[in-house]
């Protein structure tokens, strides 16, 4: 099952790619939202090879997630492989430059089971594939809407 979106948002690409990469704001916001974060390497800079343990209540259930960052590109692209019990994932986060002014963000995200209870999960979820498209498009829209406003603020 795969999820999409683009965004445009008024702020210059390196600024962008820069809250995108801000892997202290995300461990932050898990930590707000009560998981456990564990960062599981020894990296001084942010490079392919960064790795978390996340462990959180999610859809009702205490569960695991281990994330890696697999590709890292400054100001372009990050691609992350999520891991837990019966789904793996491959999440990328793109960006590119429109104008000097302005900037496209798309971020897709590839769920694949690895369990049968798994399978019949996301089987069962692709009957609300497009409320689930609807939910994945608004949150990224707020996201990037949230970029643009600190991008703003910070001028």
């Amino acid at each position: 099952m795969q999820f999409s979106s683009v965004q445009d948002v008024n702020a210059p690409l390196d600024f962008v790619f820069q809250q995108l990469s801000d892997f202290e704001s995300y461990e932050s916001y898990a930590l707000r939202t009560g998981a456990d974060v564990e960062r599981i390497d020894t990296f001084t800079e942010k490079c392919a090879g960064m790795q978390w343990k996340i462990q959180g209540d999610f859809r009702g259930k205490r569960r695991k997630f281990n994330i890696e960052l697999i590709e890292y590109r400054p100001d372009n692209l990050l691609k992350f492989f999520v891991k837990s019990a019966g789904v793996e994932a491959n999440a990328t986060m793109e960006s590119m430059a429109l104008t000097r002014k302005q900037s496209r963000i798309k971020v897709t995200t590839v769920l694949k089971p690895k369990t049968i209870s798994a399978r019949l999960i996301l089987q069962s979820a692709k009957l609300a594939k497009n409320s689930m498209n609807r939910k994945f498009n608004h949150r990224f829209w707020t996201y990037a809407n949230f970029i643009e406003n600190n991008y703003n603020k910070s001028r």
